[in-house]
């Protein structure tokens, strides 16, 4: 594996990481910073066909630019996608499918965290971009990955910040009332409802997994929280209790090792799921029965 990387990560990845991914092609949503970057490294070190999906292109190419500096050889593209425009979402599929790519490996990782409350398209913007854009990519996406001639691994990102979401389906529905953390647990919640119920439905070549990285430090963090002096006070709690980057973007190797479970949720389990490295997780098990209203209020929602 000659590639360059974290000594702590390339160290995990001899101990724990079994079988052989190379040459096999990751699509990753937002994996120009934070745990998708970390995550995109991770894929080349294995020798990965990278393909990072944005919002932005001067983003993308800066982050591209950046991983071929430790990964000169690798094989990384970008493409872009807005994860809360309807549009960006149909061209992004059907680019996907005019280019016949042939994925191997679909993350969505991409997400927002706390905004103040907004409106598009009648829907709250953070509920919107992590869940309603994952919902809608994937139902617009699945006929063309059951036609591939191989099994596709789809992974879902959740948080343990879904232990603290409402639980009803009203959380579909805009409220200003709710709190920007409860927005953000929803949707986060909400995502693993999609995740169990394309599991328990979908029946073909796709495996779904769910995966959750711990508490850690993103660039999403930053710009959740405008006061400063709470973010360096935040940001030493997280470095004293929580996950540096590096370690909570290890959970997408367990979907990736030859020894992974389609259906299983993996993330740290120290502490409530704070941190630690990627073990199998049951948190959300209780919260993701019965979630059918949640899906039929989703398709009302969501017109394909």
């Amino acid at each position: 594996m000659g590639y360059s990387m974290n000594k702590k990560s390339s160290k995990y990845l001899a101990k724990h990481f079994k079988g052989s991914v190379e040459n096999k092609t990751i699509l990753i949503t937002g994996g120009n910073s934070g745990i998708g970057f970390e995550s995109a490294k991770i894929a080349l070190y294995l020798k990965m066909n990278v393909i990072i999906a944005c919002r932005s292109q001067q983003r993308g190419e800066n982050a591209i630019n950046q991983l071929k500096e430790e990964f000169p050889d690798g094989n990384i593209s970008l493409m872009i996608v807005d994860m809360s425009e309807k549009d960006s979402i149909i061209n992004f599929v059907n680019e996907i499918k005019e280019k016949k790519i042939d994925i191997d490996v679909f993350y969505h990782n991409a997400g927002v965290y706390r905004l103040p409350y907004q409106l598009k398209y009648n829907q709250e913007l953070v509920v919107l971009t992590n869940y309603y854009g994952p919902y809608l990519l994937t139902n617009l996406l699945l006929d063309y990955l059951h036609s591939l001639k191989h099994n596709v691994k789809m992974v879902f990102t959740s948080s343990i910040a879904a232990n603290w979401a409402t639980k009803k389906v009203d959380m579909l529905e805009p409220n200003e009332k709710v709190s920007r953390m409860v927005r953000y647990s929803n949707s986060k919640l909400l995502d693993a409802h999609l995740f169990k119920y394309l599991l328990d439905n979908d029946k073909e070549n796709v495996e779904y997994y769910l995966v959750h990285p711990g508490v850690t430090a993103t660039s999403l963090f930053n710009k959740a929280y405008k006061n400063k002096t709470f973010v360096s006070c935040a940001t030493v709690f997280v470095k004293m209790f929580g996950n540096p980057l590096w370690k909570s973007s290890l959970s997408i190797t367990r979907v990736l090792s030859e020894d992974s479970v389609p259906g299983k949720f993996y993330g740290p389990t120290h502490i409530f799921g704070v941190r630690g490295y990627p073990k199998e997780n049951h948190f959300l098990d209780k919260k993701l029965k019965n979630n059918s209203d949640i899906i039929n209020k989703t398709k009302e929602i969501v017109k394909l």
